[in-house]
């Protein structure tokens, strides 16, 4: 009995617990200087680039694009391998305009959302907007025309022979042995 009631208790407990909405993406309250930073940072560490994506919660164009981001259509290891996202609220068009200004980003109206790419110095290398991703007639977002845009830019691959090169001619210099790791993200 006092097993059947307990269980009871837990199984009510669980039921009744709030679900917890998801973060919204974009943080009103962050330093977007600072999230750009830590987000170069990251890339320079992995050799990958930064996507940062100018938007903002609430608005119809930018969570279509997060959705069309969220599919299948889209390689998810663009999001996992090559790009470190970034999300930077520019509210109605009047929260962190200088920033976006200094990346070469025009915010105005309907130009939402709008895509930075950057290398692993903060280097601007590409803008976009949602509008670049449009089908005919701006009928829908086209996620081919988005994975096109992502894997051109993406950071070129490592020169693992040079690398390899490099360090046996440091380990028989300094008399040492090399340990090689060989790995793949899958």
């Amino acid at each position: 009995m006092v097993q059947q009631t307990l269980t009871l208790a837990l199984v009510t407990l669980f039921a009744l617990a709030p679900q917890s909405a998801p973060p919204a993406p974009y943080n009103g309250a962050a330093d977007a200087r600072q999230l750009i930073a830590n987000a170069v940072k990251v890339a320079a560490t992995d050799g990958i680039r930064v996507l940062v994506n100018w938007g903002t919660n609430g608005d119809e164009a930018c969570a279509k694009f997060l959705q069309m981001q969220a599919s299948s259509a889209v390689d998810p290891k663009f999001f996992s391998l090559e790009y470190k996202r970034v999300y930077i609220d520019v509210g109605r068009a009047d929260k962190n305009l200088d920033v976006a200004k200094a990346y070469g980003v025009t915010i105005t109206a309907g130009s939402l959302p709008a895509l930075t790419v950057l290398d692993d110095r903060g280097k601007v290398l590409a803008n976009a907007t949602a509008r670049d991703f449009a089908g005919p007639a701006a009928v829908g977002l086209k996620p081919e025309l988005y994975s096109s845009f992502l894997s051109k830019h993406q950071a070129p691959a490592p020169n693992a022979i040079a690398q390899f090169d490099e360090a046996v001619t440091q380990a028989k210099r300094d008399g040492k042995l090399v340990f090689v790791w060989f790995s793949a993200p899958w």
